[in-house]
């Protein structure tokens, strides 16, 4: 009996050459003379190497799709952490993308400057938590708000700590803060008394129009003492520390916006 001998088996270049022949119009009869093989070995490997290369464009979609969605959400993460250095807010580290984005980026600056940043924005904040109590004490101290309150003007302390609060916080950023001879409006009311603003903050209604000079002189007392004050000085710094610490991490996050592509990999790459 005669020994059969079997043909070795296509490989998969060979089957890709025969795809490509026969899309530039070489037939598979045509490809099996030329190649001394069965015309309906041809035909099966023509046809799955179709299916192969059908398939890994398929995938090669998903995967394009993937990583463009993976490169959006990164892409997004970095417009947060913009926002919230423009709100002078706390920028949340714990988060999922955040992780990946620094597991992208392990060696950048951003990471130092952001925990710097958080710690910078809790100091402002328990300070400026502190400075309206210390104010509502200075107030009382003076005593000179006691009478008009006594009056009926209840809520001349409260809009007293507000404005005060706001021009502590103003200065410390570096701006002029409101001025008594331009931002303090007294208008007449119905009943005969007046009422006072002072920027936008309003002291209500006052039976005596003299209650404007005592407030006005109690406020001008208080800030000349709020100026050279330890509250002001401390958060003057820390409102300058917090500038440039935005600058810093801005400079990174736009390198990031306008590259598009963050190198490196993380754990939620779709490879």
């Amino acid at each position: 009996m005669p020994k059969i001998i079997k043909k070795p088996p296509i490989k998969p270049e060979k089957r890709l050459e025969w795809l490509k022949r026969n899309e530039q119009g070489e037939t598979p009869p045509k490809i099996a003379e030329a190649d001394n093989i069965d015309v309906r070995t041809v035909r099966k490997h023509v046809e799955l190497a179709r299916m192969e290369r059908d398939v890994q464009h398929a995938r090669s979609e998903v995967l394009r799709n993937a990583l463009e969605g993976h490169y959006r959400d990164l892409l997004e993460t970095a417009e947060g952490i913009n926002t919230d250095i423009s709100k002078s807010i706390l920028v949340s580290l714990e988060q999922p993308l955040m992780l990946g984005l620094r597991q992208h980026m392990p060696r950048s600056p951003l990471w130092e400057n952001l925990r710097k940043w958080n710690r910078t924005v809790n100091e402002i904040v328990e300070l400026e938590g502190v400075l309206p109590d210390k104010i509502r004490r200075m107030l009382k101290t003076d005593g000179r708000l006691d009478g008009i309150v006594s009056h009926g003007a209840a809520g001349v302390v409260a809009a007293a700590v507000d404005a005060l609060t706001h021009q502590v916080k103003a200065w410390a950023h570096g701006w002029s803060g409101l001025e008594m001879d331009g931002d303090i409006h007294v208008e007449k009311t119905a009943e005969g008394g007046v009422r006072m603003r002072y920027g936008a903050f309003s002291f209500g209604g006052l039976e005596e129009e003299g209650s404007v000079g005592t407030i006005k002189a109690v406020l001008a007392d208080i800030e000349s003492k709020l100026k050279p004050s330890p509250e002001h000085l401390e958060l003057e710094k820390l409102y300058g520390r917090l500038q440039r610490l935005g600058i810093a991490i801005r400079d990174v996050l736009t390198v990031i916006r306008l590259r598009r592509i963050v190198t490196g990999k993380c754990k939620y790459c779709p490879l």
